[in-house]
């Protein structure tokens, strides 16, 4: 040791930088997990919010969906029991309404005929009604839009127009009436007539 370095310089100084470094590493040693640890915490806790809004939006399209079935549910009871008639009480009068929008002035009804069939997974079937029919185009129109405006549920399913030069135009048209089955009576797929 010199005399003209000071003791400060020679032992104090190096001990406190020593010290100061022990310490600095006390600190990073300690705070250093903690901090860690926080961070990784909150980008936890932002994950688990993030979820939970998955899974509020999850949840709420599953209600909106669950709501929806439950609507269609109830459409279907009312189709059931207000629009599809039954057999013995809608079939002949539909056919009459069907008949008589057919001969409305100026159209020629050609021969009807119908076949049934059931529907998969309902408790209805099917009676399709073809019918051959000749006017003018505008007679025809007005048979579609009576179909249309009429108080029983029906279907316009299929459409033929051909225009002939002798006798105008002709329409095959094929219309479907829903029935509710009754019991086993349905179910053996009862076919033309």
């Amino acid at each position: 040791m010199s005399a003209a370095e000071p003791l400060w310089r020679t032992r104090l100084l190096p001990a406190f930088l020593v010290l100061a470094g022990v310490n600095i590493l006390a600190l990073a040693a300690w705070t250093g997990p903690r901090y860690w640890a926080e961070k990784n915490a909150a980008a936890r806790a932002q994950a688990a919010q993030d979820e939970v809004q998955r899974q509020r939006r999850t949840a709420a399209a599953l209600r909106e969906r669950a709501a929806a079935i439950h609507e269609n549910g109830a459409d279907v009871e009312r189709f059931y029991r207000s629009l599809a008639g039954t057999e013995k009480a809608d079939l002949a009068p539909t056919l009459e309404a069907i008949e008589s929008l057919a001969r409305a002035p100026g159209l020629t009804p050609g021969t009807r005929s119908f076949r049934r069939e059931d529907v998969n997974d309902a408790r209805v079937e099917r009676v399709a009604v073809t019918l051959p029919l000749a006017g003018s185009y505008e007679q025809l129109v007005g048979f579609l839009r009576g179909i249309e405006g009429s108080p029983r549920f029906l279907t316009v399913d299929r459409v033929a127009m051909r225009a002939e030069k002798d006798r105008g135009t002709s329409l095959q048209v094929e219309l479907s009436a829903y029935l509710r089955r009754t019991g086993e009576a349905g179910k053996g797929g009862r076919r033309g007539r």
